[in-house]
Protein backbone atom coordinates (compact mmCIF):
# COMPACT_ATOMS: atom_id res chain seq x y z
CA UNK A 1 0.00 0.00 0.00
CA UNK A 2 1.30 3.26 -0.92
CA UNK A 3 2.12 5.74 1.43
CA UNK A 4 -1.06 7.99 0.03
CA UNK A 5 -3.08 4.74 0.43
CA UNK A 6 -2.26 4.39 3.65
CA UNK A 7 -2.98 8.04 4.83
CA UNK A 8 -6.31 7.96 2.73
CA UNK A 9 -7.71 5.00 4.46
CA UNK A 10 -6.24 5.64 8.04
CA UNK A 11 -7.99 8.85 7.79
CA UNK A 12 -11.12 7.04 6.86
CA UNK A 13 -10.76 4.58 10.26
CA UNK A 14 -9.65 7.53 12.10
CA UNK A 15 -13.02 9.46 11.04
CA UNK A 16 -14.76 5.97 12.44
CA UNK A 17 -12.85 5.88 15.63
CA UNK A 18 -13.83 9.76 16.44
CA UNK A 19 -17.21 9.37 15.68
CA UNK A 20 -17.61 6.23 17.72
CA UNK A 21 -15.66 7.85 20.94
CA UNK A 22 -18.25 10.89 20.71
CA UNK A 23 -21.05 8.81 20.58
CA UNK A 24 -19.70 6.92 23.41
CA UNK A 25 -18.96 10.22 25.32
CA UNK A 26 -22.87 10.55 24.68
CA UNK A 27 -23.95 7.40 25.74
CA UNK A 28 -21.94 7.47 28.88
CA UNK A 29 -23.86 10.84 29.53
CA UNK A 30 -27.25 9.67 29.10
CA UNK A 31 -26.13 6.72 30.95
CA UNK A 32 -25.74 8.71 34.08
CA UNK A 33 -29.32 10.67 32.90
CA UNK A 34 -30.36 7.46 33.17
CA UNK A 35 -29.31 6.48 36.79
CA UNK A 36 -30.21 9.75 38.05
CA UNK A 37 -33.64 9.28 37.12
CA UNK A 38 -33.83 5.73 38.58
CA UNK A 39 -32.47 7.64 42.14
CA UNK A 40 -35.10 9.92 42.14
CA UNK A 41 -38.16 7.57 41.07
CA UNK A 42 -36.94 5.69 44.45
CA UNK A 43 -36.51 8.70 46.38
CA UNK A 44 -39.93 9.92 45.02
CA UNK A 45 -41.44 6.35 46.08
CA UNK A 46 -39.95 6.69 49.64
CA UNK A 47 -40.65 9.81 50.33
CA UNK A 48 -44.21 9.46 48.77
CA UNK A 49 -44.87 6.66 51.18
CA UNK A 50 -45.53 4.64 48.50
CA UNK A 51 -46.28 0.58 49.06
CA UNK A 52 -43.16 -1.05 49.00
CA UNK A 53 -44.32 -4.31 50.63
CA UNK A 54 -43.25 -6.01 47.16
CA UNK A 55 -39.85 -4.80 48.59
CA UNK A 56 -39.38 -5.75 51.73
CA UNK A 57 -35.88 -6.38 51.61
CA UNK A 58 -35.35 -2.65 50.42
CA UNK A 59 -37.86 -1.34 52.57
CA UNK A 60 -36.30 -2.31 55.24
CA UNK A 61 -32.42 -1.07 54.30
CA UNK A 62 -34.33 1.84 53.65
CA UNK A 63 -35.89 2.43 57.23
CA UNK A 64 -32.49 1.30 59.16
CA UNK A 65 -31.16 4.11 56.96
CA UNK A 66 -33.36 7.05 57.53
CA UNK A 67 -33.13 6.34 61.16
CA UNK A 68 -29.15 6.38 60.93
CA UNK A 69 -29.65 9.46 59.35
CA UNK A 70 -31.73 11.12 61.46
CA UNK A 71 -29.79 10.11 64.37
CA UNK A 72 -26.85 11.46 62.95
CA UNK A 73 -28.04 14.67 61.60
CA UNK A 74 -29.84 15.12 65.04
CA UNK A 75 -26.12 14.23 66.56
CA UNK A 76 -24.92 17.22 64.19
CA UNK A 77 -27.37 19.60 65.33
CA UNK A 78 -26.00 19.02 69.08
CA UNK A 79 -22.32 19.29 68.46
CA UNK A 80 -23.19 22.85 66.21
CA UNK A 81 -24.90 23.93 69.39
CA UNK A 82 -22.57 23.18 71.60
CA UNK A 83 -19.29 24.70 69.38
CA UNK A 84 -21.96 28.28 69.13
CA UNK A 85 -21.93 27.68 73.17
CA UNK A 86 -18.62 27.28 73.69
CA UNK A 87 -17.09 29.88 71.05
CA UNK A 88 -20.01 31.94 72.92
CA UNK A 89 -18.86 31.82 76.33
CA UNK A 90 -15.25 31.77 75.22
CA UNK A 91 -16.28 35.36 74.26
CA UNK A 92 -17.80 36.10 77.02
CA UNK A 93 -14.84 35.08 79.42
CA UNK A 94 -12.34 36.65 77.30
CA UNK A 95 -14.37 40.27 77.78
CA UNK A 96 -14.08 39.57 81.13
CA UNK A 97 -11.29 38.75 81.86
CA UNK A 98 -10.12 41.57 79.40
CA UNK A 99 -12.14 43.78 81.28
CA UNK A 100 -10.63 42.70 84.92
CA UNK A 101 -6.76 43.28 83.39
CA UNK A 102 -8.37 47.01 81.89
CA UNK A 103 -9.24 47.70 85.01
CA UNK A 104 -5.84 46.39 87.30
CA UNK A 105 -3.66 48.54 84.99
CA UNK A 106 -5.67 51.89 85.41
CA UNK A 107 -5.62 51.10 89.39
CA UNK A 108 -1.59 50.36 88.88
CA UNK A 109 -1.16 53.47 86.56
CA UNK A 110 -2.85 55.64 89.18
CA UNK A 111 -1.22 53.95 91.95
CA UNK A 112 2.47 54.42 90.53
CA UNK A 113 1.69 57.96 89.70
CA UNK A 114 1.18 58.74 93.44
CA UNK A 115 4.40 56.42 94.15
CA UNK A 116 6.33 58.71 91.69
CA UNK A 117 5.15 62.28 93.01
CA UNK A 118 6.30 60.59 96.82
CA UNK A 119 9.61 59.59 95.86
CA UNK A 120 9.92 62.96 94.38
CA UNK A 121 8.86 64.56 97.84
CA UNK A 122 11.04 61.80 99.44
CA UNK A 123 13.95 62.21 97.63
CA UNK A 124 14.04 66.38 97.94
CA UNK A 125 13.76 65.77 101.52
CA UNK A 126 16.80 63.66 101.74
CA UNK A 127 19.07 65.90 99.36
CA UNK A 128 18.13 68.72 101.67
CA UNK A 129 19.28 66.69 105.01
CA UNK A 130 22.33 65.81 103.01
CA UNK A 131 22.94 69.73 102.49
CA UNK A 132 22.50 70.29 105.65
CA UNK A 133 24.87 67.78 107.09
CA UNK A 134 27.54 68.81 104.73
CA UNK A 135 27.51 72.34 106.28
CA UNK A 136 27.27 70.67 109.72
CA UNK A 137 30.82 69.20 108.52
CA UNK A 138 32.13 72.11 107.12
CA UNK A 139 30.82 74.27 110.67
CA UNK A 140 32.99 71.75 112.39
CA UNK A 141 36.18 72.45 110.27
CA UNK A 142 35.54 76.34 110.64
CA UNK A 143 34.82 76.23 114.60
CA UNK A 144 38.60 74.17 115.04
CA UNK A 145 40.37 76.79 113.17
CA UNK A 146 38.70 79.50 115.42
CA UNK A 147 39.38 77.82 118.26
CA UNK A 148 43.17 76.83 117.43
CA UNK A 149 43.61 80.72 116.56
CA UNK A 150 42.22 81.30 119.62
CA UNK A 151 44.68 79.24 121.59
CA UNK A 152 47.70 80.95 119.50
CA UNK A 153 48.96 84.25 122.28
CA UNK A 154 50.08 85.97 119.03
CA UNK A 155 46.80 86.30 116.92
CA UNK A 156 45.35 89.88 118.26
CA UNK A 157 41.22 89.79 116.97
CA UNK A 158 40.48 87.67 119.64
CA UNK A 159 37.53 89.31 120.33
CA UNK A 160 36.34 89.06 115.98
CA UNK A 161 36.91 85.40 116.57
CA UNK A 162 34.97 85.11 119.50
CA UNK A 163 31.85 86.51 117.39
CA UNK A 164 32.53 83.70 114.40
CA UNK A 165 32.44 81.02 117.08
CA UNK A 166 29.25 82.42 117.77
CA UNK A 167 27.82 82.87 114.74
CA UNK A 168 29.11 79.18 113.42
CA UNK A 169 27.15 77.79 117.11
CA UNK A 170 24.28 79.93 115.74
CA UNK A 171 24.00 78.33 112.37
CA UNK A 172 25.14 75.00 113.40
CA UNK A 173 21.34 74.80 116.01
CA UNK A 174 19.39 75.97 113.09
CA UNK A 175 20.47 73.23 110.73
CA UNK A 176 20.20 70.71 113.39
CA UNK A 177 16.27 71.97 113.80
CA UNK A 178 15.94 71.92 110.18
CA UNK A 179 17.28 68.05 110.06
CA UNK A 180 15.33 66.97 112.76
CA UNK A 181 12.34 68.58 111.29
CA UNK A 182 12.89 67.62 107.82
CA UNK A 183 13.41 63.70 109.14
CA UNK A 184 9.88 64.07 110.93
CA UNK A 185 7.90 65.42 108.22
CA UNK A 186 10.43 62.55 105.74
CA UNK A 187 8.46 59.55 108.30
CA UNK A 188 4.64 59.88 106.58
CA UNK A 189 6.26 60.48 103.40
CA UNK A 190 8.27 56.91 103.94
CA UNK A 191 5.18 55.25 104.77
CA UNK A 192 3.09 56.54 102.58
CA UNK A 193 5.88 55.21 99.52
CA UNK A 194 6.07 51.78 101.16
CA UNK A 195 2.47 51.23 101.04
CA UNK A 196 2.00 52.65 97.60
CA UNK A 197 4.65 50.08 96.45
CA UNK A 198 3.09 47.31 98.33
CA UNK A 199 -0.45 47.94 96.70
CA UNK A 200 1.90 48.59 93.13
CA UNK A 201 3.17 45.20 93.20
CA UNK A 202 -0.18 43.31 94.50
CA UNK A 203 -1.92 44.93 91.31
CA UNK A 204 0.93 43.39 89.44
CA UNK A 205 0.31 40.18 90.44
CA UNK A 206 -3.33 40.47 89.92
CA UNK A 207 -2.63 41.40 86.60
CA UNK A 208 0.18 38.55 85.63
CA UNK A 209 -3.23 36.51 87.08
CA UNK A 210 -5.52 37.77 84.78
CA UNK A 211 -3.47 37.33 82.19
CA UNK A 212 -2.57 33.70 83.50
CA UNK A 213 -6.13 32.68 83.60
CA UNK A 214 -7.57 34.41 80.54
CA UNK A 215 -4.48 32.36 78.38
CA UNK A 216 -5.35 29.09 80.66
CA UNK A 217 -9.16 29.31 79.74
CA UNK A 218 -8.26 30.17 75.77
CA UNK A 219 -6.59 27.15 75.52
CA UNK A 220 -9.09 24.94 77.60
CA UNK A 221 -11.98 26.63 75.34
CA UNK A 222 -9.83 26.38 71.98
CA UNK A 223 -9.33 22.61 72.68
CA UNK A 224 -12.85 22.24 73.54
CA UNK A 225 -13.89 24.11 70.37
CA UNK A 226 -11.22 21.99 68.38
CA UNK A 227 -13.00 18.57 69.85
CA UNK A 228 -16.28 19.53 68.52
CA UNK A 229 -15.11 20.83 65.22
CA UNK A 230 -13.34 17.27 65.05
CA UNK A 231 -16.58 15.43 65.81
CA UNK A 232 -18.69 17.66 63.70
CA UNK A 233 -16.19 16.38 60.53
CA UNK A 234 -16.67 12.82 61.69
CA UNK A 235 -20.15 12.95 62.04
CA UNK A 236 -20.28 15.23 58.70
CA UNK A 237 -18.16 11.81 57.25
CA UNK A 238 -20.67 9.17 58.48
CA UNK A 239 -23.72 11.35 56.95
CA UNK A 240 -22.10 11.48 53.86
CA UNK A 241 -21.22 8.00 53.80
CA UNK A 242 -24.91 6.61 54.70
CA UNK A 243 -26.28 9.39 52.03
CA UNK A 244 -24.21 7.69 49.48
CA UNK A 245 -25.56 4.47 50.62
CA UNK A 246 -29.21 5.89 51.05
CA UNK A 247 -29.02 6.79 47.31
CA UNK A 248 -27.58 3.71 46.22
CA UNK A 249 -30.64 1.98 47.81
CA UNK A 250 -32.92 4.68 45.74
CA UNK A 251 -31.44 3.70 42.59
CA UNK A 252 -31.65 -0.14 43.75
CA UNK A 253 -35.48 0.43 44.70
CA UNK A 254 -35.81 2.76 41.31
CA UNK A 255 -34.83 -0.06 39.03
CA UNK A 256 -36.72 -2.66 40.49
CA UNK A 257 -39.97 -0.14 40.23
CA UNK A 258 -39.11 0.64 36.59
CA UNK A 259 -38.52 -2.98 35.81
CA UNK A 260 -42.23 -3.56 37.34
CA UNK A 261 -43.58 -0.48 35.51
CA UNK A 262 -45.19 0.45 38.47
CA UNK A 263 -48.64 2.44 37.74
CA UNK A 264 -48.46 4.75 40.97
CA UNK A 265 -50.20 7.96 40.08
CA UNK A 266 -47.50 9.38 42.81
CA UNK A 267 -44.74 8.62 40.38
CA UNK A 268 -46.17 9.13 36.94
CA UNK A 269 -43.34 11.90 36.87
CA UNK A 270 -40.51 10.03 37.54
CA UNK A 271 -41.50 6.95 35.67
CA UNK A 272 -41.66 8.88 32.50
CA UNK A 273 -38.49 10.38 33.04
CA UNK A 274 -36.82 7.48 33.77
CA UNK A 275 -38.90 5.74 30.16
CA UNK A 276 -37.22 8.73 27.97
CA UNK A 277 -33.80 8.18 29.19
CA UNK A 278 -33.87 4.92 28.92
CA UNK A 279 -35.41 5.54 24.79
CA UNK A 280 -32.61 7.44 24.62
CA UNK A 281 -29.40 5.43 25.88
CA UNK A 282 -31.15 2.91 23.05
CA UNK A 283 -31.03 5.52 20.62
CA UNK A 284 -27.43 5.87 21.46
CA UNK A 285 -26.56 2.47 21.38
CA UNK A 286 -28.12 1.63 18.18
CA UNK A 287 -25.74 4.39 16.70
CA UNK A 288 -22.69 2.65 18.26
CA UNK A 289 -23.67 -0.83 16.82
CA UNK A 290 -23.91 0.71 13.31
CA UNK A 291 -20.04 2.05 13.94
CA UNK A 292 -18.82 -0.73 14.55
CA UNK A 293 -20.72 -2.80 11.49
CA UNK A 294 -19.08 -0.03 9.36
CA UNK A 295 -15.18 -1.32 10.64
CA UNK A 296 -13.04 -2.74 8.26
CA UNK A 297 -9.87 -4.36 8.45
CA UNK A 298 -8.23 -3.37 5.71
CA UNK A 299 -8.78 0.65 7.39
CA UNK A 300 -8.15 -0.32 10.71
CA UNK A 301 -4.55 -1.53 9.42
CA UNK A 302 -4.05 1.51 7.01
CA UNK A 303 -4.73 3.67 10.64
CA UNK A 304 -2.22 2.03 12.41
CA UNK A 305 0.42 1.91 9.96
CA UNK A 306 -0.32 5.60 9.54
CA UNK A 307 -0.69 6.50 13.56
CA UNK A 308 3.06 4.65 13.51
CA UNK A 309 4.38 6.70 10.34
CA UNK A 310 3.06 10.16 12.47
CA UNK A 311 3.96 9.59 16.02
CA UNK A 312 7.68 8.12 15.01
CA UNK A 313 7.62 11.61 13.41
CA UNK A 314 6.91 13.49 16.08
CA UNK A 315 9.12 11.64 17.96
CA UNK A 316 11.69 12.24 15.54
CA UNK A 317 11.36 16.06 15.84
CA UNK A 318 11.00 16.39 19.18
CA UNK A 319 14.18 14.43 19.92
CA UNK A 320 16.16 17.34 17.76
CA UNK A 321 14.15 20.64 17.79
CA UNK A 322 12.66 20.80 21.13
CA UNK A 323 15.69 21.31 23.04
CA UNK A 324 16.19 24.56 21.51
CA UNK A 325 12.63 25.86 21.85
CA UNK A 326 12.65 24.72 25.87
CA UNK A 327 15.81 27.21 25.63
CA UNK A 328 14.30 30.15 24.45
CA UNK A 329 10.46 29.69 25.08
CA UNK A 330 9.32 31.62 28.71
CA UNK A 331 8.30 29.80 31.18
CA UNK A 332 4.85 31.23 31.29
CA UNK A 333 4.27 30.78 27.84
CA UNK A 334 1.42 29.22 26.47
CA UNK A 335 3.57 27.09 24.08
CA UNK A 336 7.36 27.27 23.07
CA UNK A 337 6.15 27.63 19.51
CA UNK A 338 4.10 30.17 20.33
CA UNK A 339 7.42 32.97 20.18
CA UNK A 340 8.37 31.71 16.47
CA UNK A 341 5.83 33.90 14.24
CA UNK A 342 7.57 36.65 13.75
CA UNK A 343 6.51 39.93 11.53
CA UNK A 344 6.78 38.07 8.49
CA UNK A 345 5.47 34.35 10.34
CA UNK A 346 9.15 32.79 8.64
CA UNK A 347 9.00 29.57 10.93
CA UNK A 348 5.45 29.28 10.68
CA UNK A 349 5.88 29.17 6.99
CA UNK A 350 9.00 26.51 7.71
CA UNK A 351 7.31 24.51 9.78
CA UNK A 352 4.41 24.45 7.40
CA UNK A 353 6.70 23.21 4.79
CA UNK A 354 8.15 20.96 7.24
CA UNK A 355 4.61 19.33 7.59
CA UNK A 356 3.58 19.21 3.86
CA UNK A 357 7.41 17.31 3.85
CA UNK A 358 5.84 14.88 6.32
CA UNK A 359 2.79 14.32 3.83
CA UNK A 360 5.33 12.72 1.13
CA UNK A 361 6.77 10.51 3.97
CA UNK A 362 10.22 10.79 5.32
CA UNK A 363 11.74 10.66 2.18
CA UNK A 364 10.53 13.88 1.34
CA UNK A 365 12.49 15.22 4.42
CA UNK A 366 15.58 13.34 3.24
CA UNK A 367 15.62 14.88 0.11
CA UNK A 368 15.03 18.29 1.41
CA UNK A 369 17.81 17.48 4.16
CA UNK A 370 19.81 16.75 1.24
CA UNK A 371 18.87 19.83 -0.95
CA UNK A 372 19.88 21.94 1.90
CA UNK A 373 22.65 20.51 2.66
CA UNK A 374 24.13 20.49 -0.97
CA UNK A 375 24.36 16.83 -1.80
CA UNK A 376 24.62 13.26 -0.19
CA UNK A 377 24.54 12.92 3.44
CA UNK A 378 26.99 11.26 5.53
CA UNK A 379 26.84 10.91 9.70
CA UNK A 380 29.41 12.50 11.73
CA UNK A 381 31.81 9.60 13.08
CA UNK A 382 32.29 8.93 16.54
CA UNK A 383 35.86 9.89 15.51
CA UNK A 384 34.93 13.45 14.72
CA UNK A 385 32.11 13.80 17.36
CA UNK A 386 34.82 13.27 19.84
CA UNK A 387 38.11 15.45 18.06
CA UNK A 388 35.02 18.12 18.20
CA UNK A 389 34.37 17.91 21.82
CA UNK A 390 35.98 20.84 24.21
CA UNK A 391 39.46 20.65 25.45
CA UNK A 392 39.18 22.77 28.58
CA UNK A 393 41.93 23.30 31.27
CA UNK A 394 41.17 21.28 35.09
CA UNK A 395 38.09 19.83 32.58
CA UNK A 396 38.64 16.05 31.46
CA UNK A 397 35.46 14.10 29.80
CA UNK A 398 34.12 11.01 32.59
CA UNK A 399 32.71 9.57 29.26
CA UNK A 400 31.69 10.06 25.98
CA UNK A 401 28.69 7.64 24.68
CA UNK A 402 28.08 7.70 20.50
CA UNK A 403 25.04 6.60 19.04
CA UNK A 404 23.09 6.38 16.29
CA UNK A 405 19.52 6.15 15.18
CA UNK A 406 17.65 5.24 12.60
CA UNK A 407 14.18 5.92 11.30
CA UNK A 408 13.19 4.92 7.83
CA UNK A 409 14.70 7.56 5.50
CA UNK A 410 16.27 9.34 8.36
CA UNK A 411 19.28 8.73 10.37
CA UNK A 412 21.22 10.93 13.02
CA UNK A 413 23.96 10.16 15.20
CA UNK A 414 24.70 11.71 18.91
CA UNK A 415 27.31 11.90 21.19
CA UNK A 416 27.13 12.84 24.87
CA UNK A 417 30.24 13.69 27.03
CA UNK A 418 30.22 14.75 30.89
CA UNK A 419 33.45 17.21 32.10
CA UNK A 420 33.94 16.89 36.33
CA UNK A 421 36.16 19.26 38.29
CA UNK A 422 35.73 19.49 41.93
CA UNK A 423 32.02 19.38 42.29
CA UNK A 424 30.85 20.76 39.16
CA UNK A 425 29.84 18.80 35.50
CA UNK A 426 29.42 20.07 32.51
CA UNK A 427 27.15 18.56 30.51
CA UNK A 428 27.54 18.13 26.44
CA UNK A 429 25.55 16.51 24.01
CA UNK A 430 26.40 17.07 20.12
CA UNK A 431 24.00 15.73 17.74
CA UNK A 432 24.24 15.10 13.58
CA UNK A 433 20.77 15.64 12.32
CA UNK A 434 22.16 13.85 9.33
CA UNK A 435 19.21 13.36 6.87
CA UNK A 436 16.74 14.65 8.99
CA UNK A 437 18.46 18.48 9.52
CA UNK A 438 15.52 20.23 7.76
CA UNK A 439 13.55 19.63 10.63
CA UNK A 440 15.99 22.35 12.30
CA UNK A 441 14.96 25.18 9.99
CA UNK A 442 12.51 26.84 11.77
CA UNK A 443 15.13 27.57 14.53
CA UNK A 444 16.66 29.98 12.22
CA UNK A 445 14.00 32.45 12.71
CA UNK A 446 14.74 31.76 16.61
CA UNK A 447 17.90 32.87 16.27
CA UNK A 448 16.43 36.08 14.02
CA UNK A 449 14.20 36.87 16.82
CA UNK A 450 17.12 38.63 19.22
CA UNK A 451 14.92 37.10 22.11
CA UNK A 452 15.76 38.05 25.84
CA UNK A 453 13.95 37.70 28.77
CA UNK A 454 14.84 38.28 32.05
CA UNK A 455 12.05 37.29 35.17
CA UNK A 456 12.08 36.35 38.66
CA UNK A 457 12.06 32.58 37.07
CA UNK A 458 14.30 32.78 33.87
CA UNK A 459 17.26 34.92 32.42
CA UNK A 460 17.49 33.92 28.88
CA UNK A 461 18.73 35.47 25.41
CA UNK A 462 20.25 35.02 21.90
CA UNK A 463 23.85 35.92 21.47
CA UNK A 464 26.57 34.62 19.60
CA UNK A 465 30.06 32.52 20.28
CA UNK A 466 32.76 32.88 18.23
CA UNK A 467 30.56 34.59 15.28
CA UNK A 468 27.90 31.48 15.92
CA UNK A 469 24.74 32.12 17.05
CA UNK A 470 23.73 30.61 20.53
CA UNK A 471 20.57 30.27 22.65
CA UNK A 472 21.27 31.12 26.65
CA UNK A 473 19.26 30.52 29.15
CA UNK A 474 19.53 30.01 33.20
CA UNK A 475 16.87 28.84 35.25
CA UNK A 476 16.80 30.97 38.50
CA UNK A 477 15.04 28.00 39.82
CA UNK A 478 17.11 24.98 40.36
CA UNK A 479 20.04 27.26 39.17
CA UNK A 480 20.67 25.44 35.84
CA UNK A 481 22.40 26.92 33.12
CA UNK A 482 22.30 25.55 29.17
CA UNK A 483 23.79 26.79 26.22
CA UNK A 484 21.61 25.55 22.65
CA UNK A 485 24.23 26.09 19.41
CA UNK A 486 22.89 25.17 15.58
CA UNK A 487 26.08 24.98 13.50
CA UNK A 488 25.48 24.70 9.67
CA UNK A 489 22.37 24.38 10.08
CA UNK A 490 22.46 20.54 10.73
CA UNK A 491 24.36 20.03 14.01
CA UNK A 492 23.11 20.47 17.21
CA UNK A 493 25.06 21.03 20.20
CA UNK A 494 23.91 21.60 23.96
CA UNK A 495 25.54 22.17 26.77
CA UNK A 496 24.56 22.13 30.53
CA UNK A 497 25.65 22.95 34.17
CA UNK A 498 24.68 24.15 37.89
CA UNK A 499 28.11 25.13 38.47
CA UNK A 500 28.25 28.79 40.46
CA UNK A 501 29.79 29.95 37.45
CA UNK A 502 27.12 29.12 35.34
CA UNK A 503 26.74 30.66 31.81
CA UNK A 504 30.26 32.20 31.88
CA UNK A 505 31.63 28.40 32.63
CA UNK A 506 29.26 27.35 29.42
CA UNK A 507 30.99 30.19 27.17
CA UNK A 508 34.41 28.76 28.21
CA UNK A 509 33.03 25.49 27.16
CA UNK A 510 31.78 26.58 23.86
CA UNK A 511 34.46 28.80 22.84
CA UNK A 512 36.83 25.57 22.67
CA UNK A 513 34.28 23.18 20.57
CA UNK A 514 36.15 22.66 17.72
CA UNK A 515 33.83 22.76 14.98
CA UNK A 516 35.64 22.27 11.92
CA UNK A 517 35.93 18.94 12.38
CA UNK A 518 32.55 18.82 10.49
Amino acid sequence: MSFKSIFQEGMKERKRRKSLGRVNTQFKDKEKVHSAQLTALGQRAWEAKTDLSAYADLKAALGDLQKTLDDLRGESERLKKQKLESEAERKRENERLGAGQKEAEERKRETEGRLNEQKKLQQDGQAEIQRATSRLSAIANERSQLQGKVADPAVAEKAEIAKGLERLAGEEGELKAAISALEEAGKPVAAQVATLQENASRLQKQLEGLRSEQKKMAAEMDKKIAALSADLGKNGERTREAEGRQQAEFKRLGEKLAAAAAMDPNLAKEMAAVQGARAEMEGVQAMISGLERQKDRGQVSAYKKMMAIIIGGIALIAAIVIALFILLAPKKSASPIGGLGGPEGGAARNMAELAQQMEKGFGGIKAESERLQGGGIELATEAAMKAALPQVGGWQPQKADYNQGVFGDLKTASMHAEYVAGGDTVYVEITDAGTASALLAPLKMVFSLNMRVDSADVFQQTSTVNGIPVAERVDKRDHEASFGIVYKDRYLIELKTRASRGLDLLREFAAKLDLSRF
